[in-house]
């Protein structure tokens, strides 16, 4: 490796190093924001015994359990990108609020790119099993925080297991990658159906 090529490299991590700390401090925060909100409107309807309050806290709970799902996912993803020393850039800015990974293929062999996918999916699982373990089910809300992140996980099960299997069987991961973004097919509505079903069987 030539001396510029050392240079570029080290130069491309102390930047992708400096984004990852940025990252890091605002998805945390929104974490612990998330998290606060919940505990607020649960505490209010549970005090309170208000309808408002209630149905506040149902939609905190929902709006909670959508971001902290999205933010699980993708920190999963990173999680198993590193972990297989995958070539990986860090983006300055994330792109629709969560997307801050760029994998790129090429540059990565398939092993690499399953770990990637599986990282997403177990983080996103994760969260399930501690929110399910963390938060007592003796609420409406409680409930709704974990229907939504089962929904959730559910549903990128469906979408990349797909991926997964395809990559794993010697397929192309960024053709398998296209082919489902083209066609992900009914990819919400198992996730609806099974967070639903949860909801019934926890409230």
């Amino acid at each position: 490796m030539s001396e510029a090529q050392t240079t570029d490299m080290t130069d491309r991590d102390a930047i992708n190093i400096a984004n990852l700390k940025k990252h890091g401090a605002a998805y945390g925060l929104a974490v612990i924001a998330g998290l606060t909100l919940f505990g607020a409107a649960h505490t209010w309807a549970s005090s309170s015994g208000w309808l408002l309050a209630t149905w506040t806290g149902v939609a905190a709970a929902f709006a909670v359990g959508m971001v902290l799902s999205s933010i699980f996912h993708e920190w999963g993803h990173y999680a198993g990108a590193a972990l297989s020393g995958s070539t990986i850039k860090i983006a300055d800015e994330p792109s629709d609020y969560y997307f801050f990974l760029g994998f790129n293929p090429k540059a990565n062999s398939p092993r690499q790119a399953l770990w990637m996918t599986w990282g997403g999916l177990s983080g996103s699982w994760l969260l399930v099993l501690g929110v399910a373990l963390l938060v007592p089910m003796d609420s409406w809300m409680s409930a709704v925080l974990l229907a939504t992140v089962a929904g959730r996980a559910v549903n990128a099960s469906v979408f990349e297991m797909p991926i997964a299997w395809r990559t794993h069987q010697g397929e192309d991961f960024k053709t398998a990658l296209k082919e489902r973004l083209a066609s992900p097919g009914t990819v919400n509505l198992p996730g609806f159906v099974a967070g639903l079903s949860l909801l019934v069987a926890v409230s």
